[in-house]
Order: C-alpha cells, then structure tokens, then sequence
C-alpha cells in the first residue's frame, strides 16, 4: 500500500508547488471551502446498509471536505468518508439468497479541481481528478470458513469474527458549484471510480487461505460501490 500511496502524495505535493506560482484569488477574496456531503448510487443488484436492493433502494456515504483554492481557476480538496454497506462472502450472483454480512468503511482522500477558465474559483462548472485510500472492516462467519478449512485438512481454524483491509480507489468528478449569499455553497456532481489495489477483479476461488479470498470479495463489493454515483455537498465558503 505504501507503494501506492507515496507517489499519489508526491503528484499532490508536485500540483501544489506548480499551481503556487499564480496569483490565487479566489471569489471575493475567499479561498476557502468547508463543506458536507452525501454520496448516493442505486443499488440494483447489491445490497445497500440495510442489505436491500432494488432501484428504489440506495447505496450512500457521508464526506466532510475542506477545499482551498491555489489559483484563478484551481483548487485542491480534502476529505474523510464514512459508509455501510454489506457484503457477499460467497460470491454468488444471487444477492437474494447468498448470505449477507455487515461492512463498515472510512476514507481519506483528496481531488484537484480544475475549473471551467471563464469561472473563478470556487465557483462554477468543473472537472475534478481524485483518490481514495479506504479501510474497511468486515463480519467474518468463521463456521462458513472452518468448514472448507477442515474439508482441506488445514490447520489450525480460522477465528477472527471481524476482518481489516485497505483499498485504493481513484475518481473522476464532473458538476458545477453555486455559491449563495457570498458564503453557502452548493455542490452537485457526478463521480466515476475505479478500485485499483487489492484484487482488482474481485473475484477469487477460495483455496486454503481466508483472508485473500476475503480481500477480494471486499474489493469486488468496493467496485460495486465506488463505480459510480452522484454527490451533492453543501458548504460554507470563507
């Protein structure tokens, strides 16, 4: 993981030094955006936080970020996101009868933001490049596991109940920001992401080893969930 994440730091430290060199100004001198946000994406197939699915029924996060602008047109963003959702352990494409379990994710990230040239920062229609570093913890049913363990004569069991793995995620955001009464800001955009560390296929026949095979039905429920989706934020701009 480290690998991964020291050159996506290097790149955001390479845009900060670069952006710096122009004059930032910012809409009506204010360079700052604190705000608060809501994820939401259909669920269709996979199950949502309450282990429903269906059109009707929506997957969501909850994100606070902070934006600081860096120059007539640009800015760099900061956030933390919570989630629940649940998960398939055995990989079926039936959701309505493979048994479901609980898990829960938070994130780290960040996003340049690269407004439209005739709109000054942060303010208007724009394009954003971002990441995700994302931890997830997940309810593990150890009978289901120790059962093939045991069918595979390896020992000792499995007795972890809950399971920790990171992810990296990386996003693509197109919308457009109003700002109202010169400091509330409102936030629609619509994101595309991809899962790139871990089991990127998410799909893994289990062997004699739980906890890749754990990382990959995490990693595939990940997909499923960071593809794509529509934010909606509203902030104060100061």
């Amino acid at each position: 993981m480290k690998i991964i994440i020291k050159p996506i730091l290097l790149l955001f430290l390479i845009l900060v030094a670069y952006c710096s060199q122009s004059q930032v100004s910012g809409f009506m001198g204010k360079k700052n955006v604190l705000s608060a946000a809501v994820f939401l994406k259909s669920s269709f197939v996979m199950p949502n936080k309450n282990g429903k699915s269906g059109y009707f029924s929506f997957n969501d996060r909850y994100s606070i970020a902070y934006e600081r602008v860096i120059t007539r047109n640009k800015s760099l963003q900061f956030h933390a996101t919570t989630f629940e959702t649940y998960y398939n352990l055995t990989g079926y494409t039936d959701y309505e009868t493979a048994p479901m379990y609980k898990m829960s994710s938070i994130a780290f990230g960040g996003d340049f933001i690269m407004y439209q040239p005739s709109h000054l920062a942060p303010l208007g229609a724009y394009a954003s490049f971002g990441f995700d570093v994302i931890i997830s913890t997940v309810d593990v049913d150890t009978a289901y596991f120790n059962q093939l363990l045991q069918y595979a004569l390896v020992f000792p069991l499995y007795s972890k109940t809950q399971y920790t793995t990171t992810h990296i995620g990386v996003n693509m955001k197109t919308g457009v920001k109003q700002i109202f009464f010169n400091c509330l800001s409102i936030d629609f955009n619509f994101q595309l992401g991809a899962i790139l560390s871990g089991n990127i296929s998410g799909t893994q026949e289990f062997e004699d080893k739980v906890e890749p095979y754990l990382d990959a039905r995490v990693s595939n429920r990940l997909w499923g969930h960071y593809l794509w989706g529509v934010n909606c934020a509203i902030g104060y701009v100061f």
